[in-house]
């Protein structure tokens, strides 16, 4: 695997990674922030070029200091060619299997061949699947051409009804860097300070969204992660199953999309009221699922997990 740094291999890489969508996402998203600014520094591998067949996107080595934080430690992959994931992963160049880290795709089949290697390197592994959202305008980009461009638009139009701020004295606005110890408080896997720094990145550098209420403190929001997935959606406790949730999203998608900016998400399994939100704002479960895997090394396995 070798770094690739030009700007105009990265483009083209992105544009050949959107035929490959749903099962490309969590790449192509990084590489899309990555093209713009890249403000996670990322760096992206390639097995070769042009004719690729397995790419990961990591944080750049000087990112990954902290040799307990998942957060910022974090591979995405996305592979042609899985039988020879193994033989990529087990490298040191590739991945640092010193520390915890978190490994996100977006492919069916990956599970056996990642614990594979974990067992060899003697690391406790924690999988997660779960269902993978996106809407008919991001399926559309396998199709890059002008055409597709203005049906995404069109479809972003359809997909977006009008929020009622005006009458219930709401505000659907941009999260802010203010509200991250909020958002980390309530979110599942959150809680702690590393998952604070995080949030607070993620919040400086990529559009969260939030409904105000008539005093102007959040009770509703949602945050975008360097992949371009949302993450971290909540609604304050004594606001739910009021359609707060679905009023920010219509306009957090607005918003996304007159950026051009994709997106997409993931539901865990048994959470069937998010699994009916989601559809209702005009997303589809795909077929690949969401995956995760957590490494965690023998020093690290009896402190308390993240």
């Amino acid at each position: 695997m070798f770094l690739l740094r030009e700007v105009h291999m990265l483009q083209i890489l992105h544009q050949s990674l959107a035929k490959s969508i749903p099962e490309s996402l969590k790449v192509y998203g990084s590489i899309f922030h990555i093209i713009r600014g890249n403000p996670f520094k990322l760096e992206v591998l390639v097995d070769s070029w042009p004719d690729y067949q397995n790419v990961i996107t990591r944080p750049q080595k000087e990112e990954m200091t902290d040799d307990m934080d998942p957060y910022t430690n974090t591979y995405h992959i996305f592979t042609k060619t899985p039988d020879k994931l193994p033989e990529i992963l087990e490298s040191s160049k590739v991945i640092n299997w010193d520390q915890i880290f978190h490994i996100q795709g977006c492919q069916q089949g990956l599970d056996e061949k990642i614990k594979s290697v974990a067992a060899s390197k003697s690391v406790q592994i924690d999988y997660s699947k779960r269902f993978l959202y996106t809407t008919e305008a991001i399926q559309q980009l396998k199709s890059s051409n002008k055409k597709m461009i203005e049906k995404f638009h069109e479809t972003a139009t359809q997909n977006t009804r009008k929020f009622k701020s005006e009458v219930d004295n709401r505000k659907p606005t941009l999260l802010d860097v203010s509200h991250s110890e909020l958002v980390n408080d309530n979110w599942k896997f959150g809680k702690n300070e590393k998952s604070l720094r995080y949030i607070k990145r993620c919040i400086q550098n990529f559009p969260g969204y939030c409904l105000l209420d008539s005093k102007g403190n959040p009770i509703s929001w949602n945050v975008m992660e360097a992949t371009c997935e949302l993450r971290m959606a909540y609604t304050l406790p004594e606001y739910q199953g009021k359609g707060m949730l679905q009023e920010m999203m219509n306009a957090y998608m607005k918003y996304l999309q007159e950026k051009n900016l994709p997106y997409f998400l993931h539901v865990e399994d048994m959470n069937e009221n998010s699994h009916k939100a989601v559809r209702r704002l005009g997303f589809h479960a795909m077929p690949c699922d969401w995956h995760e895997w957590k490494s965690t090394p023998k020093r690290f396995q009896q402190l308390p997990h993240f």
